[in-house]
């Protein structure tokens, strides 16, 4: 991919931002889930900058990644409980 990974992370970060807490908090009951969702998102992001793919894309990947962190309505999270929701 590139060669600036910390460039790469801050673009892709302030581009889907947004669109990924929006999300977070359409599936998790409490605002402080939605949050823990989005920093874990960001964090795998950040771990596997090179595999997260350029544009558009980045965001629908970002969506991927955090599937199973979204907590379930018993007070899991579905990677806990093995009831994963797809994106």
């Amino acid at each position: 991919m590139g060669e600036d990974p910390p460039g790469r992370f801050v673009e892709i970060y302030e581009h889907a931002y947004r669109p990924v807490l929006a999300y977070a908090l359409r599936r998790c009951q409490d605002p402080d889930d939605a949050a823990d969702v989005v920093a874990e998102t960001f964090m795998t992001a950040w771990r596997r900058i090179e595999e997260v793919p350029e544009g558009d894309a980045a965001r629908l990947w970002l969506f991927g990644s955090h599937t199973g962190a979204v907590p379930v309505a018993d007070g899991g999270t579905a990677s806990a409980t093995g009831r994963g929701q797809r994106v």
